[in-house]
């Protein structure tokens, strides 16, 4: 059996690869289209003109969502193990779910307000190491996601209904 298929594993799992579809399909449809110079554009260029633009906003919209869960499901993976032994402060725990939170915030506003950005000289060295560190930081950041996978594992999902009163 697949890794990513036991227990909420998958949920991390399509947060990586979701995202990654979102940023090389805006960049495939941007290149195509002639929006952006096919050598290291700045992901932010990628999304802001039609038809890139409402994929990337889309995208990333869910992405934001499957952060969010992301987020959630880790928060409550370490409360569980703050119960049977001393894993982190449950302070800390706390802030680092508002933290990613506030960040999946940011990510949807990213994803529905691009705005282009057009500077009348562009500085081709600071614009090569720019797009590297956008690029970099882009992917550190999806594939951090990777390294819940395990701990993703060993959680499932269980959801009941209680119905009150006289229907």
């Amino acid at each position: 059996m697949l890794c990513f298929l036991r227990g909420m594993a998958f949920v991390p799992f399509l947060l990586v690869t979701w995202s990654s579809a979102a940023f090389i399909i805006s960049y495939v449809v941007a290149v195509l289209s002639g929006h952006v110079n096919p050598f290291l554009p700045y992901i932010s260029d990628t999304g802001t003109t039609p038809p890139e633009s409402g994929i990337f906003g889309f995208m990333i919209n869910f992405s934001a969502f499957l952060g969010a869960a992301t987020m959630y499901t880790r928060y409550k993976i370490v409360q569980k193990q703050n119960q049977t032994c001393y894993f982190s402060t449950p302070v800390f725990n706390l802030v680092s779910l508002v933290l990613g939170l506030v960040g999946c915030f940011g990510m949807g506003i990213v994803a529905n307000f691009q705005l282009e950005w057009n500077p009348r000289e562009k500085d081709y060295v600071y614009h090569v190491v720019s797009a590297i560190c956008e690029w970099t930081v882009a992917f550190g950041f999806i594939f951090y996601f990777l390294t819940f996978i395990q701990d993703f594992q060993s959680v499932t999902l269980r959801i009941s209904t209680e119905i009150n009163g006289d229907i």
